[in-house]
């Protein structure tokens, strides 16, 4: 079954994925929510685009979408969308943002799609079954160490994550040059486990930007914590995705800055 559920949700993030290549490049109607976060049409419409398809499909799943909110159904299934991974970075026609589209039973992930739509890569994993692009196997970089290593970031809003990143980012850029802010966390992760980067890490987490994201670095071989070392969940604060040495290293100076 889950292999069904992966095809549909591939359908759908290909789909939405065509609905922001439409909308990319053009004049776009920019809108702030409560939490100053941007959203704008094609946010919108890719969001429509990936509930309709799944909801023919599944008309009793629940769903959880950043744009659209919660639809809560009595459902062991729950659908966790971002239609927009990387909004801002649409807006300003920076190339690298996201569809991203996961499926949890019980709060525990089975699949996760990431599809960057002007690459035409599409990233998926299903619980169990590992990570792949395309056809490709995917494994993080078992050989990525912190002094040498692409790790790349984001934050929440609210002043607390804001102030976490900047002691974080202080910490390891002295450690390392390569620390960078790319701006879309589920593309970001899907770069973790293909091996391109190193780490990534979140204070400050919407399960929406990471879900997908998180079940493909767990399915490449890959640690996924929050910044205690405890398993992530979808009540997760915080995350901390790599390789298992190198995620050894960091977690042990976001430690020692804990203390």
């Amino acid at each position: 079954m889950n292999n069904e559920y992966l095809e549909i949700a591939k359908i759908a993030a290909k789909e939405a994925g065509e609905i922001l290549k439409e909308y990319y490049g053009k004049f776009l109607h920019i809108t702030r929510k409560e939490d100053d976060s941007i959203v704008t049409g094609a946010d919108l419409a890719s969001d429509s685009i990936i509930r309709n398809i799944i909801k023919e499909k599944y008309p009793n799943h629940s769903f959880l979408s950043e744009e659209s909110g919660k639809e809560e159904i009595l459902s062991d299934y729950k659908w966790i969308i971002d239609p927009l991974d990387g909004t801002t970075n649409f807006t300003i026609l920076n190339p690298f943002f996201a569809v991203s589209i996961g499926l949890v039973f019980r709060d525990t992930p089975l699949i996760g799609v990431v599809y960057f739509p002007l690459q035409k890569e599409i990233f998926y994993a299903i619980k169990g079954k590992g990570a792949f692009l395309e056809h490709q196997v995917l494994q993080v970089n078992s050989e990525a160490s912190l002094s040498s290593s692409f790790i790349t970031y984001c934050n929440g809003r609210d002043l607390n994550s804001r102030k976490k990143i900047i002691e974080l980012y202080s910490e390891l850029k002295l450690r390392n040059n390569h620390v960078r802010q790319i701006g879309a966390a589920a593309l970001e992760l899907a770069y973790v486990a293909s091996g391109r980067t190193g780490a990534f890490l979140l204070p400050g987490v919407s399960a929406w930007d990471v879900i997908a994201g998180v079940l493909l670095v767990k399915e490449s071989k890959g640690i996924t914590t929050d910044f205690n070392g405890n398993p992530f969940s979808l009540e997760s604060k915080t995350l901390l995705a790599a390789p298992p040495k190198l995620h050894s290293e960091i977690l042990e100076i976001i430690m020692n800055l804990s203390n």
